[in-house]
């Protein structure tokens, strides 16, 4: 059983977008493997913006680690507002695993054609009780 009072046991952080001025582009998002991990949850730190940017955080799903790409979840999540901290999580259950997605990343956005200063963090949640391993 891994130790509740632990964090070094239950949660792997990640950076899962560096800081970064997004002006009309998109950031390129790294994938993690949800394999051991019961809940992914983005945490989006944004600064400064300049006139009406805002910012669209969209969850993605991969199958492995070059494979196909897919929204997960409906929703997207949109910034308009200086030094905002908004959350996405997914469970590793919400993730389509019959046709084999088993990574998660975050794309996120700017389409104002406006400076918007954004960085994310993934944190990766283990089960209360430790889990087998599984390959990679």
């Amino acid at each position: 059983m891994a130790n509740v009072h632990d964090p070094t046991e239950n949660i792997k952080t990640d950076v899962a977008m560096a800081q970064a001025t997004l002006n009309n582009t998109a950031n390129t998002p790294t994938y993690y493997s949800l394999a051991n991990y019961d809940l992914a949850w983005f945490l989006i730190f944004t600064g400064a913006r300049t006139g009406a940017a805002s910012l669209t955080c969209q969850m993605r799903q991969r199958i492995g680690a070059a494979g196909a790409v897919a929204n997960l979840g409906t929703a997207a999540t949109v910034i308009t507002a200086d030094a905002v901290d908004a959350t996405l999580y997914a469970r590793g259950e919400d993730l389509t695993v019959n046709t084999g997605n088993d990574r998660v990343g975050i794309l996120i956005t700017e389409t104002a054609s406006e400076a918007f200063v954004v960085g994310a963090l993934l944190l990766r949640l283990r089960a209360r009780y430790k889990q087998a391993v599984l390959p990679a």
